[in-house]
């Protein structure tokens, strides 16, 4: 199994849809609209005419009369910044050339770090009821990375980086505590459901994945969607036509813990699978403005109508993966099995700015069925709950990872089966901790342990979600 088209969508949209800015513990999935040369920009509104009059007013009477010399490229950075930030907008933030490489860097999408996509407010609106709002929330790890292998969850929280809050960190200065050389250590300290325990991360080499794909349960055919770039749509539909040429009676896509990506990822995407004609989504922005669009599909269906698709969703399913699903399932054309999806219903664009980068909300979107799921999500047609850690369980999972018991049974049953799995949470069944978390703990220490493009991509064993979605295929209920 080798891990790893269609006609590119002619989208003026270039968006970004994430739930995060995740810089060196994931890429930022963007596409960077066409630069803005902001001086080019007229100017209509006398009161912004005013108030930059007034700035600058301000700006050469502090530069004439400080005592020493004002450093400029600093106020430009601090002026860009404030100014976002008085939007009162979480997913609006300005990039200063300091931190722009690190940014372009998460964007190539390799990296040394713990391998998880992750949000972190601006400290400006921290609130001290909102744990979230002043600590990293992590919206998903990769599959196989230090984060995964040890337990983190979508919606865990990070405290403190080896020892030092995260409140009043941006989220490149997060970022770039958690990112360093392969093979360093970093503590962080995890807050999930009101309990707080602490994990040593040994960080890694990251490369972030896009798009995989095999046949599984001998004739169905199983596709995970990592996150969306503007390839994505062609690297989709080159793995759709390996399935299809090995004859497979049922298409899982799985979308768990797919933060997003480019729109027109996702539209390129949902294209495959739907014919001419079909609304894909509709997004509505300022009214006097030209963002409000509605995209229809363009006929460049190549997958079989006759062919069921099952998307499997979670909380980690976020902006892009939620079109996506909204497209197919408004659609008639796939059902959802999981949990509900993370609800990110708005827009952003991404533009260089001086020599940085700036990131506005720009507008809703809206599912083919009208709906707005911003801060609701999309309910599944089955729900399957995942398997979470209970908030009783925690101090005996900290343990277990602090005492090294996975690595250590690792080493001494070091061949991969299912019955090894099975003895190991027989073996530790008195810790408090639940016997398929354990299991699946072990698992994904085994696949640490395995080159990734030998690892196996489906678990139809542990993995329940994914177990009722081929039973959904086989049986239509």
């Amino acid at each position: 199994m080798k891990r790893n088209s269609i006609p590119s969508l002619c989208l003026t949209l270039l968006l970004i849809l994430t739930a995060i800015p995740a810089f060196s513990t994931g890429t930022l999935e963007q596409v960077v609209a066409s630069p803005v040369n902001m001086t080019q920009q007229v100017v209509t509104d006398d009161r912004i005419s005013t108030d930059i009059q007034s700035i600058e007013r301000l700006y050469r009477y502090v530069d004439s009369i400080y005592y020493e010399d004002v450093d400029k490229e600093k106020v430009f950075e601090g002026l860009a910044s404030a100014m976002i930030a008085s939007l009162g907008d979480r997913y609006s933030f300005y990039i200063p050339p300091s931190e722009a490489g690190d940014y372009e860097e998460g964007n190539i999408g390799i990296y040394g770090g713990i391998g998880t996509y992750l949000n972190k407010p601006s400290p400006e609106f921290m609130d001290p009821k909102d744990p979230s709002s002043y600590m990293i929330t992590i919206i998903t790890p990769f599959p196989g990375s230090p984060a995964q292998r040890a337990g983190l969850m979508a919606g865990d929280l990070i405290s403190h980086i080896d020892g030092e809050k995260v409140d009043d960190l941006t989220s490149s200065e997060a970022s770039k505590k958690l990112r360093g050389e392969p093979n360093t250590e970093v503590t962080i300290t995890v807050y999930r459901n009101g309990s707080s325990f602490d994990l040593t991360l040994k960080r890694e080499k990251i490369s972030t994945p896009t798009v995989e794909g095999e046949v599984i349960d001998g004739d169905i055919g199983y596709i995970i969607l990592y996150e969306y770039t503007p390839q994505t749509g062609v690297q989709l539909q080159k793995k759709v036509t390996e399935l299809t040429k090995k004859q497979i009676k049922g298409l899982i896509i799985d979308e768990r813990n797919n933060s997003g990506g480019a729109v027109d990822g996702a539209l390129q995407s949902a294209n495959i699978f739907l014919p001419a004609g079909k609304t894909l989504v509709t997004i509505q922005g300022k009214k006097g403005t030209n963002n409000d669009q509605r995209y229809i599909s363009t006929g460049t269906q190549s997958f079989p109508e006759d062919i069921p698709i099952v998307i499997l969703t979670n909380g980690g399913s976020a902006s892009s993966s939620e079109i996506f699903a909204a497209a197919l399932h408004d659609n008639d054309r796939a059902t959802l099995i999981g949990t509900k999806t993370f609800g990110k219903g708005i827009v952003q664009d991404v533009f260089k700015f001086g020599e940085g980068f700036a990131q506005i909300t720009t507008a809703h979107y809206y599912t083919p069925d009208n709906k707005n799921i911003h801060g609701l999500g999309i309910e599944p047609d089955i729900l399957v709950e995942g398997i979470e850690l209970k908030d009783e369980q925690i101090p005996a999972y900290e343990q277990l990872m602090n005492d090294k018991v996975i690595a250590n049974f690792a080493k001494e049953h070091p061949d991969f089966t299912v019955e090894n799995i099975r003895l190991f949470a027989e073996q530790n069944k008195d810790r408090g901790i639940d016997s398929d978390i354990l299991s699946i703990l072990m698992r994904n220490e085994y696949y640490s342990k395995i080159p990734y493009d030998k690892r196996p991509l489906g678990d139809l064993v542990f993995d329940t979600q994914l177990k009722r979605g081929v039973d959904f295929l086989r049986t239509g209920k």
